[in-house]
């Protein structure tokens, strides 16, 4: 019975958190946000660089930054781009 009366006294704290509306960004907190990742990892021996962005759609531009000329490995897909090569 306890655990009932404490269920109902929470009820009312879960609804109210449950219908609560995010808040929306203004124009210029839009432009300071960054939607990507980007890591760069380097060892005596080698360079690899993994960055991953997303796209509002698949139709846009990619916002690929990756350029490496002697790479042995370069992959490049719409949401995510790897590259490695040997070497420092």
């Amino acid at each position: 019975m306890k655990r009932l009366l404490h269920a109902l006294a929470v009820l009312p704290l879960l609804a109210a958190t449950a219908s609560a509306e995010p808040l929306q960004l203004t124009n210029a907190q839009m432009d300071q946000v960054s939607a990507g990742y980007f890591e760069l990892d380097v060892s005596n021996t080698s360079v690899t660089m993994v960055s991953i962005f997303q796209r509002p759609y698949l139709t846009d531009p990619t916002a690929n930054t990756l350029t490496c000329s002697n790479c042995y490995l370069f992959i490049v897909t719409p949401t995510f781009s790897v590259a490695s090569h040997f070497g420092p």
